[in-house]
């Protein structure tokens, strides 16, 4: 899923938003937490439980990132080779669908410009129509990046020392809180994932947090409908990028 990262680093483009990178102060290493959490698991242990069961399953998310006084919003359906997505920033808007080696995205001129990396000429042509492209075709390897689950489980990528917060229910699922940081360019956030405290640890929410632990606008991430079956239909493309293949 597209995540506060692409706002600072340009993940979807190659430097169409480079002069929006945030300069964000790293933030106050949080307070020393407990090492186990209820289940007596440690912190290392339950983030990579939650990585390996996140690369295999099927899930739907919601995420919203701001930084800079720019808000992306995502949302999507992500399975180990399919997955679905839609994307808005601003004004800017696409939908993205992953099958396996082929791939589509139709969006607005704005969005084709901004969030695809087209030029005005080629967004205000193809605006509302949908282009098809090869998943492995590289000058589009950042347009589809977040759809399926395993690139889910990158976006989740801690970086250590993790520490266990306090148990605690989150959208009434009992869960464990895992602390750790994550990289926004240059600068280091304070990141908080939440995953279940019994049965498979899936993520249920992912929040970066300021240095007393409060929430903050530069990344939420809502985990739902673990498991769905994801098999979006291939749309009809009426532009076709570059040579594409099914295999």
């Amino acid at each position: 899923m597209v995540s506060a990262r692409w706002l600072v680093s340009g993940t979807l483009l190659a430097g169409a938003l480079g002069s929006a990178a945030a300069t964000l102060a790293a933030p106050t290493a949080p307070a020393a937490a407990a090492t186990r959490g209820s289940g007596g698991a440690d912190a290392s242990a339950l983030y990579h439980q939650t990585l390996a069961t996140t690369r295999s399953w099927s899930v739907h998310y919601a995420s919203s990132s701001t930084q800079s006084a720019k808000t992306l919003i995502a949302s999507g359906d992500a399975g180990p080779a399919s997955g679905s997505q839609t994307v808005l920033l601003g004004k800017g808007t696409i939908s993205i669908v992953v099958i396996g080696g082929l791939s589509y995205v139709k969006g607005n001129a704005g969005g084709l410009e901004t969030l695809v990396g087209l030029d005005a000429s080629q967004a205000a042509q193809t605006a509302g129509h949908w282009i098809q492209f090869s998943t492995s075709n590289a000058a589009f390897s950042q347009v589809v990046v977040g759809v399926r689950s395993k690139d889910v489980a990158q976006e989740l990528a801690l970086k250590g020392p993790l520490t266990l917060g306090r148990s605690r229910t989150v959208d009434g699922i009992k869960v464990e809180a895992i602390d750790g940081t994550q990289k926004f360019g240059k600068s280091t956030l304070h990141v908080v994932l939440y995953v279940r405290a019994r049965g498979s640890h899936v993520p249920v929410e992912e929040d970066s947090v300021d240095s007393k632990g409060r929430p903050t606008a530069a990344e939420h991430v809502a985990y739902s409908k673990w498991g769905e079956q994801v098999r979006p239909r291939a749309p009809q493309a009426a532009v076709t990028i570059g040579p594409v293949s099914a295999v």
